[in-house]
């Protein structure tokens, strides 16, 4: 029996979403965007600390100014956009960030090479454990496009 075309397209976004799962596992560091005070948009290279495919990422930052930097944009603008690539593949997703307060799950991903950033590790007041959940990627992987939706989760 022949597959039905929305079967085939199910398998080709699964190829491609195995692939993107891949390449992030191979990259250490990614570039966030944020949205500023001034609403415009604003890219940093950031460490990936954790992901869970490349639908949640983890990343950890600091809460060092109530005028500006990444922290307090996503306090003020949860809207966010990440991109990785290697070599002629990449993969740009559009999500939301989201504050991690579970003290269990910051110290399991903190990073001791951050204790130069944040002298009392997770317990710092300036440390921030960032969680990006992703509705939307646009994929570029050996030559093949393609943009896929996912549901939004409702934060009760």
């Amino acid at each position: 029996m022949e597959k039905k075309a929305s079967e085939i397209q199910k398998e080709r976004i699964k190829d491609l979403e195995q692939k993107a799962s891949l390449l992030l596992e191979k990259c250490t560091t990614v570039t966030l965007a944020s949205v500023n005070e001034n609403g415009y948009p604003r890219i940093c290279t950031i460490t990936k600390q954790k992901a869970n495919s490349f639908k949640d990422i983890y990343f950890i930052t600091s809460k060092r100014s109530a005028l500006n930097g990444k922290a307090t944009h996503f306090e003020n603008n949860p809207k966010a956009s990440v991109c990785f690539n290697i070599g002629g593949d990449s993969v740009t997703l559009i999500g939301d960030i989201e504050f991690i307060e579970d003290k269990e799950l910051q110290d399991m991903l903190w990073n001791e090479t951050d204790r130069k950033f944040f002298k009392k590790g997770t317990d710092d007041p300036t440390f921030r454990l960032l969680k990006f959940k992703t509705i939307e990627a646009t994929f570029w992987i050996e030559g093949k496009f393609r943009t896929v939706k996912y549901k939004k989760e409702s934060h009760k």
